[in-house]
């Protein structure tokens, strides 16, 4: 997955910098991680930020106590490689916008959050809540990750339209086109 990111991360990078001439940006709040912060904000309240490496260990034997169930692989390394601030682009007809990990919260409570957040749509499954999208024009979409079978699909919850993406975060990540 660190591969994967790293791709994603150079493509973005090259494209604030085309596009805007700095770094990527995010709107300020006091919330955000500082670690990741690598400007003050401008006169827009916009930061220059950029991903870390994370260091810290995370308990997954205590998540899935809470949650009832095994982390497949794809989603620790998705939660446990870098912190970031943002991750959005196109990937065909959709536009996607993943949710931070490490931003605003521990990792752990976005993990948690996640999960119970897609509970409200999908009750008793292995959902994951892990983003919104724009499919065809229409922003009412979240993107949801299936930890038993790898699913990553876009849902629109008043007409109960599915898009699938695909069967890995990390192939759709890596072949993103990088946008903010």
């Amino acid at each position: 997955m660190k591969e994967v990111f790293d791709g994603y991360f150079s493509r973005l990078n090259n494209y604030a910098n085309g596009v805007f001439g700095t770094n990527p940006t995010v709107s300020y709040t006091d919330g955000l991680n500082k670690a990741c912060l690598i400007s003050v904000p401008d006169e827009d309240g916009e930061v220059q930020w950029k991903p870390i490496l994370q260091k810290t260990a995370i308990p997954w034997n205590d998540i899935e106590d809470t949650i009832g169930f095994v982390l497949c692989d794809e989603l620790k390394a998705y939660f446990s490689t870098y912190s970031f601030l943002m991750l959005s682009g196109k990937f065909g007809e959709c536009f996607l916008n993943f949710y931070p990990v490490d931003a605003t919260e521990p990792v752990v409570d976005t993990i948690k959050r996640e999960y119970l957040d897609a509970q409200s749509f999908f009750p008793g499954t292995q959902l994951f809540l892990i983003g919104n999208a724009i499919v065809n024009d229409d922003d009412g979409y979240f993107i949801f990750y299936d930890n038993q079978n790898n699913k990553l699909f876009c849902y629109e919850s008043d007409t109960h339209k599915e898009v699938l993406l695909s069967y890995s975060i990390a192939k759709t990540i890596g072949v993103m086109e990088a946008r903010m």
